[in-house]
C-alpha cells in the first residue's frame, strides 16, 4: 500500500534545465517512489539527487509516470507531484462508465497482462470490468470490479505493466 510521502509546500513545475532545491526534493521523493513501485529491476532504478533536471532525471520521471498511468511527458506538473506525494490515493477510482485515457492505459496493461480479451477504447464496460474482477482474484484483492487504491498499487507492479513501461523510456534495457 502506498504511502503520503512529505512533500514540499512549493511545487513548482519542473523539467529538463531545471535546477536547485526544488528539483533536489523532488529527486529525493522519485527515488522513494521508484524503490516502492519498481517492481523488474534487481534493485529499484536510482538517481542522483544533484538538483540539476537532466536527462536521466527526466527519464527516471517518465518511467514514474508511465508506472501510475499518468501522461508521460517528462515534466513534474501538477498530476505528477500528486501522484509523487501521495502515491495511488491521487489517481481516480474508475469503475462501470469511467472513460477516458487512463481506462484505455488500464485496459492495455489488462491486456497485456491476459486479464482482457476486449477492444483498447478508454471505455470502462462490462468486459473491462470482468477483466479487473479477474485481476482482482489473482492478487487476492476484493473482486468488485473497480479500480481503487488496492487495485491501482497492484496494476502499478503488474510485471507486464513495468516492463512495458521500462522498455518503453529504456529501450535495449
Amino acid at each position: 500500500m502506498t504511502t503520503t510521502i512529505k512533500c514540499p509546500i512549493t511545487k513548482p513545475v519542473l523539467q529538463v534545465g531545471s535546477k536547485g532545491q526544488s528539483v533536489r526534493e523532488m529527486q529525493q521523493i522519485l527515488n522513494q517512489r521508484l524503490a516502492e513501485f519498481d517492481v523488474i529491476a534487481l534493485s529499484p532504478l536510482q538517481i542522483k539527487v544533484d538538483g540539476d533536471f537532466g536527462i536521466l532525471t527526466q527519464n527516471a520521471v517518465k518511467y514514474l509516470q508511465c508506472l501510475a498511468y499518468l501522461t508521460v511527458d517528462g515534466v513534474v506538473g501538477v498530476k505528477t507531484w500528486t501522484f509523487l506525494c501521495d502515491g495511488t490515493s491521487s489517481l481516480p477510482v474508475l469503475r462501470v462508465k469511467s472513460t477516458g485515457n487512463i481506462v484505455k492505459l488500464v485496459q492495455q496493461a489488462l491486456k497485456e497482462g491476459a486479464y482482457y480479451t476486449g477492444t483498447v477504447d478508454g471505455v470502462f464496460g462490462a468486459i473491462t470490468e470482468k477483466a479487473v474482477k479477474e485481476f482482482q482474484v489473482n492478487r487476492s484483492l476484493v473482486a468488485d470490479g473497480i479500480i481503487g487504491r488496492k487495485t491501482w498499487d497492484a496494476l502499478i507492479k503488474l510485471d507486464v505493466h513495468s516492463f512495458s513501461c521500462h522498455t518503453s523510456i529504456y529501450p535495449g534495457c
